[in-house]
This record gives C-alpha cells, structure tokens and sequence, in this order.
C-alpha cells in the first residue's frame, strides 16, 4: 500500500519561513549542497510528522484538518489512521517474508509488529535493525515514512535489555541522520564507554575550562546553573537551548570564543531526558551493544 505522503510535503513547502526553521533545527550550519538525498528524505518524513510549527500543528494534522487537496474518502481515512497511530523507533528485523511484510521488534519497549511493506521486505539482505516510521491502517501495521535506512546489526537479549533501561525518549529520524553524519565524520573505530574516573576527570577540566573563559569575559552565569540546565533540558534543539540560554544571561561572546567546549559540556554531563546518563555514555553503550 503506498500512501501520497508527498501532498503533505508539497503543502509544506507553501510555508518557506516554517521550513527554514526546520531546516535549521535539523541540520544546523549545513549547507543545502552537501545534504545527501538520503538525509533529505529522512528531513522531510521529520518536517511533516515531528516538526512543530510555530503555534500549529505538525504539518501532518494541518493538512488533515484543511484537507486543501479535497482527498476522496478513503485517502483521508488512512491519513486519519496514520495521524493517530504512527510513532518512530529503531526495529530489530525478526522475520521476513519477501514480498509481503517484515516480523519487527522495537528495541526500546520489546513490542513484536507485523509490518507489512512489500518493496522494503524484498530488498533487505536479512537480519539487521532498520529505524522508521510505522503506522495502522485498516488493522494493518506498514511503513509510513522515508525509505528505511538499514543497518546489519542485531542485539543480544542482555543487550537489549541494556537499551531499554536507557529509556530513550522521542526518538526520531533526526537521530538517525545524526548517526549517519557521525559515522561519515568519524570512520567506526573501537570505542568504549569512559570509566567514572575519566568522567570525572573529563568534567572537572570542563568545570576549569569554563571559569577561565567566564572570568576573560566578565560573565555571571555559573557553571553549576549552566549543568543544571543541561540536566533539565527535554530533548530540544541543542542551537535552540544556546540561544534560550543566551537570552538568560549566558553571553554570546562567550559561546562563539569555544564552541568545542560547549559542545563537550552538553555532551558530557548527565541529561535527565537520558535517564541521568550523558550523552557519551548513551552514545557508547550504544555502540558497545551493537557490537556484541
């Protein structure tokens, strides 16, 4: 079944303001040019389903409530079904049966879905995990969103059980272009989560980093409420948290002298989001469980 997703992205891009901000949470400072069609495909199926508009619903929704394209009855009942039913999550394949659907687990609850999608379950090789968006209709599970990326990776029933104590919220196909990106930037290379003693050591030496460049610049903000809102942060844009933080009083000399820095303050320091974990020690364990 192939539902034309491609009329929300159309009257998504009637709204070029909404679509530059978009685009700017998802991609930061990366020029169009060197975006790849893959990740292009990924930013529009996040533009139209987790994309917040500027005191609107997510594209999707608006869509469905203006119905601007006077979609026959039947199309908008499955748009309806997808508005109410579809999440995204990363998928460990169980079973296949070519040519007609995929045996999925989520990775992060354990739950076991039928997903049916003809093309995708005759072009993957076998085994291996493939994030995406799945959605009900018609008492049917299918993929609803960008093509799947796939990843030949399985997990362990420790490993698993590993990831879902991590209790990863709001993921999204921005996480998975994240993880492209990284990869692309940084070749797979044998790594392992940091001791507690590194942690501390890597923490405190970001603590002293940070007052050197605080007292340079004559800034008020403390380190210890710099970390506390870090802890507190939910998920959001890392260049929306900077420029929050910056209208409550944490200079943007200061930002701008060592972006690096702040980058490993965010990246180092526990979130409570991460189930009081820092973003590096979600990032290793995830890779040292993909590896098992």
């Amino acid at each position: 079944m192939t539902f034309p997703l491609r009329k929300i992205i159309n009257f998504a891009m009637t709204k070029p303001a909404e679509v530059d901000t978009a685009y700017e949470q998802f991609f930061g400072s990366l020029l169009f040019s060197e975006v790849k069609q893959e990740w292009k495909e990924l930013f529009f199926e996040w533009l139209i389903f987790d994309f917040k508009q500027s005191g609107r619903p997510s594209f999707l929704l608006e869509y469905i409530l203006r119905n601007t394209d006077n979609l026959d009855e039947k199309t908008f009942n499955q748009f309806e079904q997808i508005a109410k039913t579809q999440f995204y999550s990363n998928f460990e394949i169980r079973k296949i049966k070519r040519g007609e659907w995929f045996s999925l687990e989520d990775i992060f609850t354990g739950k076991i879905y039928t997903v049916h999608d003809k093309k995708g379950s005759e072009s993957v090789s076998g085994e291996g995990t493939i994030p995406g968006r799945i959605a009900q209709v018609d008492s049917k599970w299918y993929l609803v969103g960008a093509n799947s990326v796939y990843f030949p990776i399985t997990y362990t029933k420790r490993a698993k059980n590993n990831m879902r104590k991590l209790k990863m919220k709001n993921f999204s196909p921005k996480d998975t272009v994240e993880l492209l990106r990284s990869q692309e930037q940084a070749p797979p290379a044998s790594i392992s989560a940091p001791t507690k003693r590194e942690l501390e050591k890597k923490r405190e030496g970001l603590k002293v980093a940070y007052a050197k460049i605080a007292k340079r610049f004559n800034a008020a903000f403390l380190f210890d409420d710099l970390i506390n809102e870090i802890y507190n942060e939910e998920r959001v844009n890392v260049l929306d948290f900077w420029k929050e933080l910056e209208k409550r009083g944490l200079k943007y000399e200061i930002l701008i002298e060592d972006v690096e820095l702040f980058q490993d303050i965010w990246n180092y320091f526990p979130h409570k989001c991460l189930n009081n974990l820092s973003p590096i020690e979600v990032f290793t364990k995830f890779k040292e469980k993909s590896t098992e």
